[in-house]
């Protein structure tokens, strides 16, 4: 299946936090300016139609959570998980994110040119 979206997708691991769609922290599993998939180990209440306000504890930065306005786009529950995908709307942290993307772009080139990845030794993330 083609990929159509606009925006460049990541694959990043987070920890992703939001009361009021599950009683879990979820785990970010792939992030672009534009959206990001988590997945949480519970059923989640989605109103498809709401926005939320969601924490993103990001594993390869040493940081405060990004605090995001998302709306979901789409839910699946299978196997005692929820996967949702999220757009991500204009936000207090949104260059921040903007920066964290352009950071994930240059390590992905790098990658591409030394198959080394660099990540920050002082993470926060537990």
């Amino acid at each position: 299946m083609k990929n159509q979206r606009n925006s460049e997708r990541f694959n990043d691991f987070a920890r992703v936090i939001c009361d009021e769609l599950c009683i879990v922290s979820g785990v970010l599993t792939d992030i672009s300016n534009t959206g990001f998939r988590a997945e949480f180990n519970a059923p989640c209440t989605i109103d498809n139609e709401k926005e939320y306000c969601i924490q993103i504890r990001l594993s390869r930065i040493n940081a405060e959570p990004l605090e995001l306005m998302v709306q979901p786009m789409w839910s699946d529950f299978s196997d005692g998980k929820t996967s949702i995908g999220f757009s991500i709307l204009h936000s207090k942290d949104s260059s921040r994110l903007e920066k964290y993307i352009n950071m994930l772009k240059d390590d992905r080139k790098s990658q591409d040119e030394t198959n080394i990845v660099s990540y920050d030794n002082e993470s926060l993330f537990i």
